[in-house]
């Protein structure tokens, strides 16, 4: 035996203790009110408070039930063999219904899902009572306090008393146990306090503000509707199962009173008609309560997985960034060594030594042109390209790239075509970033252009944009990649033994800046005849 074991033992004690008080003060309660036989009572909360308490404490927590239940019946009335069985039979009820939702694998307390609503409806109101009924009406028939003519009407009084407790108070105590909300910001807190005085003022206006009576009483009564909607959507389920506890409180109260549009000539039957209501009332709530806390969460989920997703592609944007620019410092340092040899600083080079020291240079350019092109996708990705818009005229954008192309150009033996442009069209863009997006969309049309085939560049306006067009008379994109032509690192052909080089970054970094500039790249493409790829910017006008 641990050293704390009398202690746990004085606080479970403590426990059962406090359970059975509760359950017989809101058993008299309820057995004022109209009870059939004496014993059978519409409003019978103790069900909650069991249901409640064996859930948050464990099974070891049913003699406080039973002790309860005995209490209370003998106090009514009852002898005392008759109050045992009736203190086994809500024991068994609360047992039964805490055992089976247990059963549930992963079954949440908060009833912040929908699933664990259904369970607790169709478990511990729809089937649990059905003991607790079923032992306490034959107990009270054996001890002659029910004649065979009530029996229906007792059994049927007991279940639905003990349904209604089980579906509105254990609610209120599970949700707010297992997730306090605690005070909430001002502007939050001002609309609680709206939502509580609409369905406090909306109560007493139906039950204690005498009306001419209009159609059936649940018409009158779906007025509650809407504040419990709004309870419900707005605060999930610790704003439904308070505010529709609230409506039950006002509505008992006022059906007792004699108020209200559930009156009618005995309290049982009022009482029987309201209890119907508010059943029904609050599984619909619970349910609704229950979707919006799964909405919740939902929304939350897929926040924080945005964030680390967002995390993770900024992480990686810098780790790019950094390799990057570390790759250029040895292939720079390269670059001069080649230079050096290729001057003839240590002595003049022999024809095969000349040529070995172009193919090192002719690499690293082209080695450099790869990492310039992660450069600047990392830097795209992590935020850091600056933008500075102006008005740039097309022709100099156009100009300003040519001589870097004529190169390729030469090598492949393609031609050149300019459109004609009208004078003056201009385009509001970065100058240097529209210049990298023009020669990333021409070197590609280049390189997957074969030999002696043709470049256009044009350009038109369109609306309040202008569309600067390249067009190619190369292999084209398959249909079945076209959609993956602007996704980083795509390769037309992606075979280990591919003819064309490159990363595939040229055209996503087209995209990525004309986007930043408040533009687009398009794309159109017939396999084996060419392509055109559409730059749209606003105009400089």
């Amino acid at each position: 035996m641990t050293a704390d074991a009398p202690s746990r033992r004085l606080k479970r004690t403590g426990r059962i203790v406090a359970i059975a008080g509760l359950y017989v003060l809101a058993a008299r309660a309820g057995l004022r009110l109209d009870a059939i036989s004496g014993f059978a009572s519409l409003v019978w909360p103790p069900t909650g408070i069991a249901l409640a308490a064996l859930l948050l404490g464990g099974y070891s927590l049913w003699p406080g039930v039973f002790l309860g239940a005995v209490i209370a019946n003998v106090l009514t009335g009852a002898p005392i063999l008759v109050a045992i069985g009736i203190g086994a039979g809500n024991s068994l009820e609360a047992l039964f219904g805490a055992y089976a939702l247990r059963r549930i694998p992963g079954f949440r307390l908060s009833l912040d899902r929908v699933r664990d609503v259904i369970a607790l409806i169709l478990l511990a109101v729809a089937l649990a009572p059905f003991i607790a009924a079923t032992i306490g009406v034959t107990t009270l028939q054996l001890g002659g306090l029910v004649p065979r003519g009530a029996i229906g009407d007792t059994w049927r009084a007991w279940w639905l008393g003990d349904a209604i407790g089980a579906v509105l108070v254990a609610p209120v105590i599970l949700v707010w146990a297992t997730k306090p909300a605690g005070v909430p910001p001002a502007q939050r807190l001002m609309e609680v306090c709206a939502l509580t005085v609409a369905v406090i003022v909306a109560g007493l206006l139906l039950f204690f503000v005498p009306a001419t009576r209009n159609g059936v009483p649940f018409n009158q009564a779906y007025v509650f509707y809407p504040l419990l909607m709004w309870a419900a959507v707005r605060f999930a389920q610790h704003g439904s199962v308070s505010m529709t506890f609230l409506v039950s409180v006002i509505a008992i109260w006022g059906t007792a009173m004699g108020h209200g549009p559930f009156t009618a000539a005995s309290l049982h039957q009022g009482l029987f008609a309201l209890q119907t209501f508010m059943g029904v009332t609050a599984a619909t709530f619970l349910v609704l309560g229950a979707s919006t806390a799964e909405r919740d969460q939902a929304v939350e989920d897929i926040s924080s997985a945005h964030e680390i997703a967002a995390n993770a592609n900024r992480a990686k944007a810098d780790f790019l960034a950094v390799m990057s620019h570390e790759l250029r410092t040895p292939l720079n340092a390269i670059a001069g060594y080649s230079e050096l040899l290729s001057i003839g600083v240590d002595g003049p080079l022999t024809p095969k030594q000349s040529d070995a020291v172009a193919r090192i240079r002719r690499n690293q350019q082209h080695l450099l042109e790869l990492i310039d092109e992660v450069l600047s996708f990392a830097k795209i990705e992590a935020g850091r390209s600056r933008l500075v818009a102006e008005r740039v005229l097309v022709v100099d954008a156009f100009d300003s790239i040519e001589p870097l192309i004529q190169p390729q150009l030469l090598q492949k033996k393609l031609k050149l075509h300019r459109g004609s442009i009208e004078d003056g069209l201009s385009v509001q863009a970065d100058a240097a970033k529209l210049r990298q997006i023009l020669l990333n969309v021409v070197v590609n049309a280049i390189k997957f252009t074969p030999a002696e085939g043709r470049i256009g560049l044009h350009a038109m306006p369109a609306g309040n944009d202008v569309v600067l067009s390249v067009s190619d008379t190369g292999i084209g994109v398959p249909p079945d990649k076209v959609a993956h032509i602007f996704d980083p690192f795509f390769q037309v052909d992606s075979k280990m033994t591919r003819e064309y080089s490159g990363v595939g970054l040229g055209l996503t970094i087209a995209r990525d800046l004309a986007r930043a500039m408040n533009g687009d790249v398009g794309f159109e493409n017939e396999v084996g005849k060419g392509s055109v790829v559409s730059v749209t910017l606003p105009s400089g006008v």
